[in-house]
């Protein structure tokens, strides 16, 4: 393998075969370069395909690096690679040792994020902490993420007591256990499941551990700096010696604390695999001098890092320009003209334009100055297409024809669209279905013989039945897609759609998301049939539960051309964009208030340094030129409120890096001009007729 056009440390990386390996990969350093080197030269150097693992953080990222592999080695070398998710990694696991990980059989089911809430809302209600109505006592993804974080530091519920600081740990306590229990009664894992309960298994299982080390020869991890606490003692079972780990990562860019990863984990990686080389990847081929010159004077005032330091290779450029506006108004208005002015007037294009902000709330002003303007954007980090309501239900009733026992699918279907059949009709058959120790679509196929249940209901669950039972059978016959498709026309589901949007076109536009997954399915199908297979539903479907925790959905991505980007900063980690504005940088925002004092049970408080990181992520993105904006003073709740500085400003370079710039009382433009505006640039987008 030619790696010629590899720089040293790069080459390093590349060339390491056994043992523990850490690359530290700054920004903009062609981390995924080495990665996908690394692997092909393993199976140039004869170890097979399918003993090799290389685990990302999303299937997106998975995806993208296959796709580069397959170039490289071809697309059937690539696909034998063990290569996804750590939670993609623990479904197949799973499914191909159901017993070893407490499972009845491959079928099992993995809850989505919206079917955990459905449980945890379930629980709050049965344990007394839910009011009626639309009273929530208690907010839902506080409740989650306690649990999640919890299960990811193997917590016991006999051990709680200590954790216990606040009324939501209280609350998250009461129900820890009753969570577990109901998982299992459905049959079902969450995500944290996918990882926590393998790893749980093979420390205490030596014969499993022995059986699934001996399965895979090198694990590649990418971010390794993302890792929690349960996914580094997965990997700790995995590996033997001479423990082939090789993980790729920055800790400067370790961001996640809140939702648990631990930066720990690669500052003392050489403490967990003994031995280990590592290496630093330090040359950045992304950013201007100025903009490295920045992020590294910022980010050298962490305390527990790596020490190491971007490299310039790209030349000098314009100087980082602080701009400072009276109030949060005037910010957001020099912000949407001079967009305005480079795409307009400048010919760039939007779509390499960027607007990062600590906090969503932080949005609206640029938007609607953005709108103001006649300048087309997106807001990074929507709904996936996956977790919306009618794609869910949709999928509710592909569950209900393939696979029938879950539970949660079926009452979701028996719901949508209104049957009549109320909560007390779903309890006796619950309850007959306990008494008799069948699945509860049983219960519907029998609901004649429940006793105490309405005529009403009983003529509803009748006709369901008949309908499940009729599309199963076309199913047999016709195809999954098919019997579906059929089945959901039969329901009238797009016809609940539109009365629930009250517009013909939104109803039609929510519908395009139902019509992808049933073309999904028949794809799907076809697949099977050209390897001469029968569909294994229970991996579609994993794959679908897999896949709904992606930021942003295929028909988002295809919007992206011409279109300025608004995102969090924690959205714009692994994107770059040639023009980038970071805006509200000021104490209480950037770094956040919740620093200040965080209490030890607050998860999403995070710590200084983690607030310092975030920063220099939001640095990094920009390629060309680079503005950070803050205001003296904002309104809050209708009073102006003055705003200190953020302190990272005071820790940016002390020379001609930084240029400042005091926005001075500009003219207003008149609505008139503006509409002008908008005309014209709606004329350079707008396709020939």
């Amino acid at each position: 393998m030619d790696l010629s056009h590899l720089n040293p440390s790069q080459r390093a990386a590349v060339e390491h075969v056994d043992g523990p390996l850490l690359v530290l990969a700054g920004a903009g350093s062609g981390k995924t370069r080495v990665i996908t080197h690394r692997v092909a030269r393993l199976i140039e150097l004869g170890i097979v395909p399918s003993r090799i693992v290389a685990l990302s953080f999303t299937n997106k990222a998975a995806g993208e690096m296959r796709e580069r592999l397959s170039k490289m080695v071809g697309p059937q070398v690539a696909g034998e690679l063990a290569m996804g998710t750590f939670h993609s990694l623990g479904a197949w696991m799973m499914r191909e040792d159901p017993s070893t990980f407490g499972l009845p059989g491959s079928r099992f089911s993995i809850l989505d994020q919206g079917d955990v809430y459905g449980v945890v809302r379930s629980l709050l209600r049965e344990h007394g902490h839910h009011g009626g109505g639309n009273d929530r006592r208690f907010d839902l993804g506080a409740i989650v993420q306690r649990i999640s974080l919890w299960k990811n530091d193997f917590v016991q519920a006999e051990d709680l007591e200590q954790h216990i600081v606040d009324e939501y740990d209280v609350v998250a306590a009461a129900i820890y256990e009753a969570y577990e229990d109901r998982l299992q009664t459905l049959g079902a894992v969450d995500f944290d499941d996918l990882v926590c309960r393998i790893a749980h298994v093979l420390a205490g299982d030596v014969a499993a551990r022995d059986r699934w080390q001996g399965r895979f020869d090198y694990v590649m991890v990418d971010e390794y700096q993302d890792t929690n606490g349960a996914q580094l003692q997965l990997l700790r079972q995995l590996v033997r010696p001479p423990f082939n780990l090789g993980v790729v990562g920055d800790d400067d860019q370790a961001i996640y604390g809140w939702r648990g990863a631990k930066v720990e984990n690669i500052l003392c990686f050489d403490e967990h695999f003994p031995g280990a080389k590592v290496i630093k990847l330090q040359e950045n081929y992304r950013s201007r001098a100025q903009i490295l010159m920045a992020a590294n004077a910022v980010v050298a005032n962490n305390k527990t890092r790596h020490d190491k330091q971007l490299v310039v290779t790209r030349g000098r450029g314009e100087p980082v320009q602080l701009v400072v506006a009276a109030d949060g108004v005037q910010e957001a208005g020099w912000i949407g003209r001079k967009i305005r002015r480079m795409v307009v007037d400048e010919g760039i294009s939007a779509s390499e334009v960027a607007v990062l902000y600590r906090s969503a709330l932080q949005a609206k002003p640029i938007e609607e100055e953005l709108q103001q303007h006649g300048v087309p954007y997106r807001v990074l980090g929507g709904q996936s297409m996956y977790d919306k309501k009618e794609v869910k239900d949709a999928q509710a009733y592909l569950k209900v024809l393939v696979a029938p026992r879950d539970e949660l699918a079926l009452r979701r279907a028996l719901e949508t669209p209104p049957r009549g059949i109320g909560a007390r009709s779903m309890e006796r058959m619950s309850s007959w279905s306990r008494a008799h120790g069948r699945p509860l679509v049983e219960a519907v196929h029998h609901a004649a013989e429940i006793p105490d249940l309405p005529p009403r209901a009983v003529e509803a669950l009748s006709r369901f039945s008949g309908l499940v039972r009729r599309h199963q059978a076309r199913a047999r016959e016709a195809g999954v897609a098919a019997a579906l498709d059929e089945m959901l026309g039969a329901i009238e589901l797009h016809d609940h759609v539109r009365k629930e949007t009250g517009s013909d076109q939104a109803a039609d536009a929510r519908w395009a998301g139902v019509k992808w997954l049933v073309g999904s399915i028949e794809r799907y199908e076809q697949r099977m049939r050209g390897k001469g297979k029968p569909p294994r539903w229970s991996e579609y479907l994993g794959t679908l539960a897999l896949d709904s925790g992606s930021s942003e959905s295929e028909e988002q991505t295809k919007a992206i051309q011409g279109k300025v980007t608004l995102a969090t900063l924690h959205s714009s980690k692994g994107l770059e964009w040639d023009h980038v504005f970071i805006v509200g940088i000021e104490e209480g925002t950037m770094p956040h208030r919740r620093v200040a004092a965080p209490r030890a049970s607050d998860a999403i408080a995070g710590d200084l340094e983690e607030e310092r990181r975030l920063f220099y992520v939001g640095i990094t993105r920009a390629r060309e030129r680079l503005w950070l904006s803050r205001s003296a003073g904002r309104i809050d709740r209708g009073r102006e409120i003055a705003r200190a500085p953020s302190r990272f400003l005071e820790e940016l370079p002390q020379d001609d890096t930084v240029a400042i710039y005091e926005i001075e009382k500009e003219e207003e433009l008149s609505s008139a001009a503006i509409g002008d505006i908008a005309d014209a640039f709606l004329a350079m987008i707008r396709p020939p007729e």
